[in-house]
């Protein structure tokens, strides 16, 4: 039986970075449960569609290569355009009526390359915002980038972000003394002020405060400002039911000071913002999901959230368990 009863939520997900998916690039990737394949034509618009050629089957992620816009299978040289229709059979003079792919709806925004999934292939009902710090001259110009792979689900992860006593048990922070939360259609806002010791910068105290947006069960960011102001990208794309590939990207404003020397600053002070994260992970990885937990009046909006939650699946798993 599997941990949890929902399947993949109907999200926007992280497929790569922008920085790594140049012109001509093709890359194998393995989300949803499924093989993928992006690519980047010379026109440089990024396209990702299923993997496996409708002629004999050959992954097209595997020695398939990019011809101007289009991607040429790698065992009878067919030609696939970014929408996935076959726009070449070069010994044939007719193209057969069904020779397409899947053809995912593709964002690229903030630096990433986004694929809109829904179970029932229905259209985007929700964008990606764009970040006004990213490609601002006042910020660092590229992600510090963190990831894992990390067996639990996408809703499992957010929902850590409004479990308010987890901060203090886990994470020995301070319980936030300054709080707030807010649902709003396909977004969910929160914030927390609070103290901490940053332990890879000899234990020294620092003060912060965290705002965050929440786009769907798959993308959120949140400016965290400290010792530091920095926003924080972060991509929460399922590999499969049960496991998740978890990014996180920072960049940070230089505040007069230059590129290498920002990014010098924080590599410190991100890494013990990773280290935070990963306290989390033997908790998930173990745990049982409960669809109707116990909560008192101490806890964080759980049962807010998970309400919110439910307009992103196809299925009703609220009677789970």
């Amino acid at each position: 039986m599997a941990r949890f009863p929902f399947g993949f939520a109907n999200s926007w997900y992280l497929m790569l970075y922008s920085d790594e998916l140049a012109k001509g690039d093709v890359r194998q990737l393995h989300y949803l449960g499924r093989e993928l394949v992006a690519f980047r034509g010379e026109d440089g618009q990024a396209h990702v569609l299923d993997a496996y050629c409708p002629h004999l089957g050959a992954h097209l992620g595997r020695g398939g290569k990019v011809i101007g816009a289009d991607l040429q299978c790698p065992f009878h040289a067919w030609r696939f355009n970014g929408a996935g229709k076959c726009v070449q059979v070069p010994y044939s003079n007719k193209i057969p009526a069904k020779a397409e792919v899947r053809s995912w709806p593709v964002t690229e925004v903030n630096g990433g390359i986004f694929i809109w999934y829904h179970e029932e292939g229905k259209a985007p009902d929700f964008e990606v915002p764009r970040l006004t710090a990213w490609g601002d001259s006042g910020w660092t110009q590229t992600w510090q980038k963190y990831e894992w792979s990390v067996k639990t689900c996408p809703q499992d992860i957010m929902e850590n972000a409004i479990d308010w006593p987890h901060f203090h048990t886990v994470h020995m922070m301070d319980m936030p003394p300054e709080k707030s939360h807010k649902f709003d259609g396909k977004m969910f806002f929160w914030n927390i002020g609070t103290t901490k010791q940053v332990s890879t910068m000899e234990g020294v105290s620092d003060s912060l405060y965290m705002e965050a947006q929440n786009w769907g069960l798959g993308y959120n960011f949140l400016t965290y400002t400290g010792m530091f102001t920095t926003v924080i990208s972060t991509g929460l794309t399922p590999i499969d039911e049960e496991t998740t590939h978890f990014r996180t990207a920072i960049i940070g404003r230089k505040d007069g000071r230059t590129e290498a020397e920002t990014l010098q600053l924080l590599k410190a002070y991100m890494d013990d913002q990773s280290n935070a994260i990963t306290q989390d992970f033997e908790i998930w990885e173990n745990k049982r999901f409960r669809a109707k937990p116990m909560l008192c009046d101490g806890d964080g909006p759980i049962a807010e959230f998970r309400r919110w939650c439910r307009q992103f699946y196809s299925k009703d798993w609220a009677a789970a368990e």
